[in-house]
C-alpha cells in the first residue's frame, strides 16, 4: 500500500493543474491543516471543555471537562481512529489525522487530540496511517503510549527531543500471535493486549469457498477536498513508517466489554491457533474492527468474518473502510454490500447486528457509537464476625477512591489501600459511618445501621 500511496502523492505533487480547478470549492479549516510537531501553544481548561464536548456530547461532559462514567463513546477520526472516552477517562485508538491524499476531509486535527488531554494512546500498528501522530499527541499532551515492546521501540526512535513520552510495553518483542496480557493504565477499566497479524494478502482460500476480490470503485473525494502542499509533504515524510507488529485491544469496564482491532490479518493461514485465543476473549459485547486490507484482494472479506465469528460479539462496526488514499480508496458506503454477504456465511442466530459508519457523515458524531454502561455504585457493607466482631467494607466501583474513614459511634479507622475495609469490635451500639475521599472530588459520606453482633 505504501507503494501505490508513494504513486499517488508523486503524480498529485506533479500535476497540481489536476486539482486546481476544485481548490476554489473547499477551503480546509486551520485545525484540519498540520504535519510535524504540535505547537507548544498552552490549551486552557475552556478549550478541552469545548473539545469534549464536541467529541464526546454536550450531555456527557460537564462544566469541569469530566466526562461521565457510564458511559462508553467513541468519536471517529478516520481509518481506524478513534478518540474514545471510557469510564471517564479519555483516550485514543491509533493516532493519525487523514491527511495528504486530502486535506480537511476529516473534521479534526494532531493539535485538536491533543487538546483533549488523553491519558493513553493505544497503538494497533505502527503504520503512518494509524499512528504517525501518536509521538506528537504524546509529548503535546503528556499521554501515554500503549503497545508491544516492538511499537514502543518504533514509535520512541521517532521521538526528537530529549524528553520522549512514556510508552508501556504490554507484549514482549517477537511475541506469537495468539500471546496476550494485561495492560494497567486505566484506573476502573480492565485492558488487555492480544499480538494479532497485520492484513496479508495470503493465497485464494479454495476450502473456505469463493470469495470474490473486493475491489474499490473510482473517487472525486481527493478533488472536492484537495491536499495542500503541507499535508502532502507531511503523507510523503511518513510513508516509510514501519508497522512494527500488529496487536488488538479486549477493554472492559462494569457489564461492558470490547474488542478493538486496526487491521485483520490471515490467522487461518498464518496462524490458525490465534482464532482460538481469540475465542477466548469473550464474552464482549461490542467489536469495532477494520475491513480494508491487502487480504480483500484475494480472499474478499474471509479475514474479517473469521475475526467476527471468533471475537463472537452481538455488535460490529466497521473501519478503515472510509475514503483517506486518493487513488486507492473509495467511501465507505461502497463496502457495505460485500461484508452484507459475507457475513451472509455466518448462521442468523450468532450473525451480529452491523452499526455501520460512513465517510464523511460519521467522523467526530459521538452520538453514533454511545453505549451505556451499568457501573456499581460504591457502597458500605457489614458482617459480624465471630468473637462480636464486626467487619466494614467498601464495595462496588472504587478506582478513585483513594482513602477511607471508617466510623463506628466514636472509634475511627482509615484506610488508604485497597480492598477498602476494617475490622472493629462489634459490642457497642453506633451509627456505622465511612467517609470516602475520591480523586478529583470532594469527601462523602456513607451510612448504614449497627447490626447486632451480640449471640456471634
Amino acid at each position: 500500500m505504501r507503494i501505490l500511496l508513494t504513486a499517488v502523492v508523486a503524480l498529485a505533487t506533479a500535476a497540481p493543474a489536476l486539482l486546481a480547478p476544485a481548490a476554489t470549492a473547499h477551503t480546509p479549516s486551520p485545525a484540519a491543516v498540520g504535519g510535524g510537531p504540535i505547537a507548544s501553544r498552552a490549551v486552557t481548561a475552556q478549550e478541552t471543555v469545548a473539545l469534549r464536548r464536541r467529541y464526546f456530547g454536550a450531555e456527557n461532559v460537564d462544566a469541569t471537562g469530566a466526562v461521565r462514567k457510564d458511559r462508553v463513546i467513541l468519536s471517529w477520526v478516520g481509518v481506524m481512529n478513534f478518540a474514545m472516552a471510557i469510564r471517564g477517562h479519555v483516550v485514543l485508538l491509533d493516532a493519525w489525522v487523514p491527511r495528504g491524499g486530502t486535506t480537511g476531509y476529516v473534521p479534526s486535527s494532531p493539535q485538536e487530540l491533543a487538546a483533549l488531554r488523553p491519558e493513553a494512546i493505544f497503538i494497533g500498528h505502527a503504520h503512518f496511517d494509524h499512528a504517525a501522530d501518536a509521538v506528537p499527541i504524546a509529548i503535546a499532551s503528556g499521554a501515554t503510549l500503549v503497545g508491544s515492546a516492538d511499537q514502543c521501540a518504533e514509535l520512541l526512535s521517532r521521538v526528537a527531543t530529549a524528553m520522549p513520552p512514556r510508552c508501556v510495553s504490554g507484549l514482549p518483542s517477537g511475541a506469537a500471535p495468539g500471546t496476550r496480557a494485561s495492560v494497567d493504565v486505566l484506573g476502573g477499566v480492565s485492558a488487555e493486549i492480544f499480538q494479532s497479524l497485520h492484513s496479508a494478502a495470503a493465497a485464494p482460500d479454495v476450502q473456505d469457498g469463493l470469495h470474490v476480490p473486493v475491489l474499490p470503485p473510482p473517487s472525486t473525494t481527493q478533488l472536492e477536498h484537495p491536499p495542500t502542499p503541507e499535508d502532502l509533504a507531511h503523507l510523503v515524510g511518513v510513508l516509510p513508517d514501519a508497522e512494527a507488529g500488529t496487536v488488538l485491544y479486549r477493554f472492559s469496564v462494569g457489564d461492558f466489554s470490547m474488542v478493538w482491532n486496526d487491521s485483520a490479518g490471515p490467522l487461518k493461514d498464518q496462524a490458525p491457533g490465534a482464532l482460538d485465543r481469540l475465542r477466548e476473549l469473550r464474552p464482549v459485547d461490542l467489536h469495532v474492527g477494520a475491513i480494508q486490507g491487502f487480504g480483500q484482494f484475494t480472499n474478499g472479506m474471509r479475514d474479517i468474518r473469521q475475526y467476527i465469528e471468533a471475537v463472537g460479539s452481538p455488535l460490529f462496526v466497521p473501519g478503515h473502510h472510509d475514503d483517506w488514499a486518493a487513488g486507492i480508496t473509495t467511501k465507505g458506503e461502497n463496502y457495505r454490500e460485500p461484508l452484507r454477504q459475507e457475513l451472509a456465511q455466518i448462521p442468523a442466530e450468532r450473525r451480529p447486528q452491523v452499526r455501520f459508519i460512513s465517510d464523511p457523515a460519521d467522523y467526530v458524531k459521538p452520538e453514533v457509537l454511545t453505549f451505556p454502561v451499568n457501573i456499581e455504585p460504591i457502597r458500605l457493607t457489614r458482617r459480624c464476625l465471630a468473637g462480636k466482631r464486626l467487619r466494614l467494607r467498601l464495595t462496588g466501583d472504587v478506582a478513585d477512591v483513594r482513602s477511607v474513614r471508617f466510623r463506628v459511634g466514636a472509634r475511627s479507622v482509615t484506610d488508604r489501600t485497597a480492598p477498602f475495609e476494617t475490622t472493629l469490635a462489634g459490642r457497642r451500639v453506633g451509627r456505622l459511618r465511612a467517609v470516602v475521599t475520591e480523586a478529583g472530588a470532594a469527601p462523602r459520606t456513607l451510612r448504614r445501621t449497627l447490626p447486632s453482633c451480640r449471640r456471634t
